[in-house]
C-alpha cells in the first residue's frame, strides 16, 4: 500500500488538518456516548432499584471488574455518583453531576 503525501511528511492543508481532527472528536465523542450507555445499561439491568431517583445497588460480590469500570467510567464523567454501604452494596445513583449540570 503507497505512502499518503501526508504520510511522506508533505504539506497538510489546513482545511484537510482541520476536518481531520474534527472527523477524530466525533468518533471519540462518539465512542463516549457508547460506553455511557452501555455502563448505564448494565447497571440498571444487574442493579437492583433502590427508593432513590435512578438509584441502584449492585451486591458487591456480584460487582466484578467489568462493572466497577463501568461504575468508574460514569462517576469521572460525572454521570453518577456511587458510594459503597456496610452490607455490602455499590449505591449508584446515575444523572447529571457534572460542574453546572442539572443534579
Amino acid at each position: 500500500m503507497a505512502l499518503t503525501w501526508e504520510e511522506c511528511g508533505g504539506y497538510v492543508p489546513a482545511e484537510r488538518k482541520v476536518a481531520r481532527e474534527l472527523a477524530e472528536k466525533m468518533a471519540d465523542d462518539r465512542a463516549h456516548r457508547i460506553a455511557s450507555m452501555a455502563a448505564e445499561g448494565l447497571i440498571r439491568c444487574e442493579g437492583e432499584a433502590t427508593s432513590g431517583i435512578d438509584e441502584f445497588a449492585v451486591p458487591q460480590c456480584q460487582a466484578d471488574d467489568h462493572m466497577r469500570d463501568c461504575i468508574a467510567h460514569l462517576c469521572w464523567h460525572g454521570e453518577a455518583v456511587s458510594h459503597e454501604t456496610e452490607d455490602g452494596y455499590i449505591v449508584v445513583q446515575l444523572g447529571d453531576f457534572t460542574i453546572g449540570g442539572g443534579a
